[in-house]
C-alpha cells in the first residue's frame, strides 16, 4: 500500500498554524511535535504531527495552559487512551473465558 506523505517546512506549518516559528521551536523542544531535521532550517511536519499541533494550540487558548502544561495535558490524554485501549483488549480476552 503506497501513500504519499505530506510534508511541511517550519514556515509552512506556521502558516497553518496560529503560532509563531519561536512558539513552533519550543512546542518541538517540549515534544509535543517532533519534526525530523536536526535544524529548524532542516524540519519536516507531517500531517500527523499538524493535527497534533493544532489540538495543542486548543488546548492552549481554551484552557488558558503555557506551552509545558499543554504538553503535560497531552501526556496524560495519551496515557488515558492507552489505558482505555489495554482495557478493551483485556475485556476481550476475558470474555473467552467468562461471560460477562
Amino acid at each position: 500500500m503506497s501513500e504519499s506523505m505530506i510534508f511541511f517546512t517550519l514556515e509552512q506549518f506556521c502558516h497553518r498554524l496560529p503560532l509563531a516559528q519561536e512558539q513552533i521551536v519550543e512546542i518541538v523542544h517540549l515534544g509535543i511535535v517532533e519534526p525530523s531535521g536536526q535544524s529548524p532550517k532542516q524540519w519536516q511536519f507531517d500531517v500527523d504531527m499538524l493535527a497534533a499541533a493544532k489540538r495543542a494550540c486548543r488546548l492552549h487558548r481554551q484552557l488558558e495552559l503555557d506551552w509545558q502544561g499543554v504538553a503535560v495535558a497531552l501526556q496524560l490524554l495519551q496515557q488515558v487512551e492507552d489505558l482505555r485501549e489495554e482495557n478493551r483488549r483485556l475485556r476481550a480476552q476475558l470474555g473467552r473465558f467468562v461471560s460477562l
